[in-house]
């Protein structure tokens, strides 16, 4: 076989289409993303069952705010051009806008392939991984063999560790905003998914995919109920002892790959020791671990205080309403909520340095 392979090196514009709801609070923002263009010609999973639900997010959302409705929140709504070829649109619009999301945005929702089989599958930060249990409990599976099943009852209910390879790289690695990819993917006992091939086709989608395309619709369903969420709760619903207990996990699986590499403990101690002259054989039986599974315990105790209170605080706000006469009373209960939520906004960002100015 001869194999010629003939690259196109044309240098053309991208574009991000941005749309903004403008909520009530506009320095807490939420935005929702999903790139539009494919690797090749099709793309129905990746990423036209995305863009399909992003569409039917907006449209959804335009009819409650024809209704009257206002977000408590402010919600961004971006199509990414450039996704397959390096993250360019969303990494741009990100390195462009950073002092704005730095300061703004509580968390990045991302839906890449949103339908490719019928298994539910969410990667995020941990801080959001109650919110999408609790979304996922509120949407109806399209697989009703047992009536009134969930998108959560039929999950495995895993939520992996971020990585890259979507959107939502530049939002978590480069700002520190909590983030989540999720969408519904096949598994060997659903149709092969050909990805990034030009079998990722309207027909293969139609017959094989997602026949009858119930699943484009509960992704849709997700995908806005997780928006409106975060955006109406008094309360950001997000949750830092969940991030405290994935990070102490992180750090004993750190902690059995280096005991179990001696090459590894052997570099680590080789490091130690030119970093300090000090460093002797005595550290060495030491656990090099110890220090940090310390800050990661001091961290598990003052996430669990700190979500206990924002709990409270959510519970007063909903079952004591204060009258609006009583307006002293009002502005201190303001000025404590935005003080909680500023805090769980910001949390992620102090896990990134800060850029050289």
């Amino acid at each position: 076989m001869n194999l010629y392979n003939k690259q196109n090196y044309t240098i053309c514009p991208q574009w991000d289409v941005i749309g903004i709801v403008n909520g009530t609070i506009n320095d807490e923002v939420i935005v929702l993303g999903n790139h539009r263009d494919a690797w090749i010609a099709g793309g129905a999973g990746d990423p036209n069952s995305g863009s399909a639900a992003l569409n039917e997010v907006i449209r959804s959302f335009g009819v409650a705010l024809s209704r009257g409705w206002k977000p408590l929140r402010t919600i961004v709504f971006a199509s990414w051009d450039g996704e397959e070829y390096g993250l360019i649109g969303s990494t741009e619009w990100v390195e462009e806008f950073q002092t704005w999301l730095n300061a703004t945005v509580i968390a990045y929702l991302n839906v890449d392939i949103g339908t490719s089989g019928p298994h539910f599958s969410a990667s995020a930060s941990p801080l959001l991984n109650r919110a999408i249990y609790n979304v996922t409990k509120t949407v109806l599976s399209p697989n009703q063999t047992v009536p009134g099943s969930t998108v959560y009852d039929l999950w495995d209910k895993k939520i992996t560790t971020m990585g890259s390879g979507s959107d939502f790289t530049a939002f978590q690695d480069y700002v520190g905003i909590p983030s989540v990819d999720m969408g519904f993917s096949n598994s060997k006992s659903s149709a092969v998914y050909h990805y990034h091939s030009n079998y990722d086709s309207f027909h293969w989608m139609d017959t094989y995919g997602d026949p009858g395309w119930h699943y484009h619709v509960t992704i849709a369903r997700v995908w806005a109920l997780m928006a409106a969420y975060l955006s109406e709760s008094s309360i950001i619903p997000l949750n830092v002892t969940d991030y405290s207990t994935a990070l102490s996990k992180y750090l004993d699986d750190a902690r059995n790959k280096m005991h179990n590499d001696s090459a590894a403990l052997a570099s680590f101690e080789s490091y130690q020791s030119a970093q300090d002259p000090s460093f002797s054989s005595e550290h060495k039986k030491a656990d090099p671990f110890a220090m940090l599974q310390t800050h990661v315990a001091n961290l598990t105790s003052s996430a669990r205080t700190f979500d206990n209170q924002a709990a409270i605080l959510a519970d007063e706000l909903m079952l004591n309403p204060l009258p609006w006469w009583r307006w002293w009373e009002r502005l201190k209960l303001y000025y404590k909520v935005r003080s909680v939520n500023s805090r769980y906004k910001l949390f992620e960002r102090q896990f990134v340095p800060t850029p050289p100015n």
